[in-house]
């Protein structure tokens, strides 16, 4: 594929939208490290940068496939709202793989999940791939995966290895 191409597949993948102060994402297809840099950038500007956001909604209805990369920028998110004394942000999802992965590392405990279809007619801009180094890449993960052990203690017994090896990597 070439970069043209993964760049707009990418770009279909993640629509945004910040609407009356609710900041909207809509997350689709196969959601992995190697298409998460757009979310990754857009989930720092929102740390960095007052987006005027007072809510928080994720779309996963369109979402087939998550890796815990992906999975721990939504913890992320969730830290975002938690840090910013935000309401709980809302996840829809209705995909059954998607929710016992949600599931199984404790995202409940950060979001409201609803296992419904949404039915928003929201204007969405596609958010771009961002060029990141193998290093940022590293950096990415290595959050992703610190923000999952955040949420809870099983998650961390799962996820401190990959982390311990990250750091390594990464000095």
């Amino acid at each position: 594929m070439a970069l043209a191409e993964a760049t707009m597949a990418e770009q279909e993948q993640i629509l945004f939208a910040c609407i009356d102060n609710c900041c909207y994402f809509k997350l689709s297809g196969e959601l992995r490290y190697t298409n998460a840099t757009g979310m990754d950038d857009l989930i720092e500007r929102l740390f960095r940068q007052q987006m005027g956001c007072n809510r928080v909604v994720v779309d996963l209805n369109e979402a087939s496939f998550m890796d815990s990369t992906y999975v721990g920028l939504l913890a992320s998110l969730a830290r975002y709202c938690q840090q910013q004394q935000l309401p709980r942000p809302t996840l829809f999802s209705t995909h059954t793989e998607v929710n016992e992965l949600l599931f199984s590392l404790c995202l409940d405990q950060a979001f409201d999940i609803v296992q419904q279809p949404t039915h928003q007619n929201v204007n969405m801009a596609g958010v771009s791939a961002q060029h990141y180094s193998e290093q940022q890449q590293g950096q990415m993960i290595l959050r992703a995966h610190e923000a999952l052990i955040a949420l809870n203690d099983s998650n961390k017994s799962q996820f401190q290895p990959v982390v311990d090896l990250l750091k390594q990597q990464l000095k």
